[in-house]
């Protein structure tokens, strides 16, 4: 069940990031209409990518690696991410299969992926600066 739980936090953050890099090229390319192709991708891709995310938690906890690990295994769910983007990019029609199109979800995928990190971190220093404080106060009285 908690990694369900897992999968349905990641899932939100994902697709909230990825509608929102979505929306932020819309307008830079002054294109402001929404395709159902696209309505329908961005579940997809926030889906398969928090499924991905949550089995990188899984089986290579970071708790327990040295910073230069945790970078590195970052940087390939980094890559194994991009790689998940450009497939659904282009099944999606979002890009195209060339080298621009790649370096756009590149540089899209790094977005979402900034947005989840920063988003997940601060909801789990939340919930530990909350058990702190439950902790506290428990051992104060």
């Amino acid at each position: 069940m908690k990694y369900i739980s897992e999968i349905i936090k990641f899932f939100t953050y994902i697709t909230t990031g990825i509608v929102i890099v979505f929306i932020v090229i819309l307008l830079l390319n002054g294109d402001a209409g929404i395709y159902l192709q696209t309505l329908i991708g961005i579940p997809c891709c926030g889906l398969i990518t928090a499924v991905v995310t949550v089995l990188a938690i899984i089986f290579y906890p970071t708790e327990t690696r040295s910073k230069a690990a945790v970078i590195g295994w970052m940087t390939l769910h980094y890559l194994v991410l991009c790689g998940i983007m450009c497939v659904f990019g282009c099944l999606f029609g979002w890009i195209g299969f060339n080298i621009q199109g790649i370096l756009h979800m590149a540089v899209s995928t790094a977005a979402v992926y900034a947005f989840t990190y920063t988003v997940a971190y601060l909801s789990s220093k939340n919930d530990a600066d909350e058990l702190n404080r439950a902790l506290k106060n428990k051992h104060s009285k």
